[in-house]
Parts: C-alpha cells; sequence; structure tokens
C-alpha cells in the first residue's frame, strides 16, 4: 500500500516538475508534490524499518528459546538448521569489545560494521529481553561479510548467535546476535 503510494506520487511529481516547467504550475504547487513524494518514501522507509526490527527480534525470540534449551557447554559451536550458536572463551563487554569488533570490520571490508542494535532497545524491552551487554549485526550469515565476522568471533573466543530469519524465505530477519543470548527480563505465559 505505502509503495503503490510511493509510485503514484513519484509520478504525479514527474507531471508537476513537467507542469512547472512549462509554466502551467506554480512553484507553491510544485513544492506541495514534493513534500506528498517525501511523505509517501518516509512511510515506505519507516514500514521497512518496523518490518525488518520485528522480524530481527522474532529471529532473536527463537535464538532465546533455543539457548535456553540446551545450553552450551564454555567454548561449544553448534550449528542446526536455520542457527548457529558459540558459547564463547572469552568475557564479552558492549562498550570495549565493539570498537574491536568495528576496527576489524572496516580495515576488512572498508566501511562501517552494520550494528543494528546497540545494547537495549525499546523492543527488546517491549519483549522482555535482557539485551544490555549484546548487539545485533544486519548481516546474512550466508554472506561473505557474515561469514568471515562469524569466523572473527569465533576466533577470538566472542559469543554469538547466527540467525537465517524466524520463517525461511519469508522473512528477512537473518543477523548476528553478538554476545551470550538475552535472557527474557519476564517471564510470558
Amino acid at each position: 500500500m505505502y509503495e503503490r503510494e510511493l509510485e503514484r506520487q513519484t509520478e504525479l511529481a514527474a507531471a508537476r516538475r513537467d507542469l512547472y516547467e512549462r509554466g502551467a504550475l506554480s512553484e507553491r504547487e510544485l513544492q506541495e508534490g514534493r513534500r506528498g513524494l517525501i511523505a509517501a518514501q518516509k512511510e515506505v522507509d519507516d514500514m521497512r524499518r518496523a518490518m525488518a526490527e520485528a522480524d530481527r527480534m522474532t529471529g532473536e525470540a527463537r535464538m532465546v528459546d533455543v539457548g535456553r534449551q540446551r545450553p552450551l557447554a564454555r567454548g561449544a559451536y553448534e550449528e542446526i538448521p536455520g542457527l548457529v550458536r558459540f558459547s564463547g572463551l572469552a568475557e564479552w563487554s558492549l562498550t570495549t569489545d565493539t570498537p574491536k569488533l568495528q576496527r576489524f570490520f572496516e580495515s576488512r571490508f572498508g566501511r562501517a560494521l552494520p550494528i543494528s542494535a546497540f545494547g537495549q532497545t525499546g523492543l527488546h524491552d517491549r519483549m522482555g529481553f535482557d539485551h544490555r551487554n549484546a548487539l545485533d549485526v544486519a548481516l546474512h550469515p550466508d554472506s561473505q561479510e557474515g561469514r568471515v565476522l562469524m569466523g572473527f568471533l569465533r576466533t577470538s573466543g566472542i559469543p554469538f548467535i547466527a540467525a537465517w530469519g524466524s520463517v525461511p524465505g519469508a522473512t528477512s530477519g537473518a543477523h548476528i546476535h553478538v554476545g551470550q543470548p538475552s535472557p527474557r527480563l519476564i517471564v510470558r505465559r
């Protein structure tokens, strides 16, 4: 719905620009059209962000449940369909270890580490997760960057969980959670 409106506003903006250049439309009317296009783009961007965040949190909820069922021994590594877990050997600190991750990633790939959640967020609060000492990285575990990052985490002894998404082929919730699994702050029934 939002994308259809953006398409409509894009077409209207082009038509308005043409009419303005021909002198058949005032600058005020042209600006009104631009505002409509900007508002439609914002709606699309906001919805995409909300959907990605919900998908990521659904995947994280699945990770928490898996982590709670069978805790891994210190340093243990496990791959199951749709999920990789590594319990780590090192103590992970969000404040002191994140800069090391960022430097590694930037030196390797020439761009910033795509952090999608740094510590506790409003969505973690609403879902009842303690994410204060964790971060989420918006990388697909199967991507080259995702595989390299997981290799670095593992050789550094840093705990992580990588999820391919909560509904394979239907959601884009794939990400890498760095730190121990987020325990629930409250018990949901």
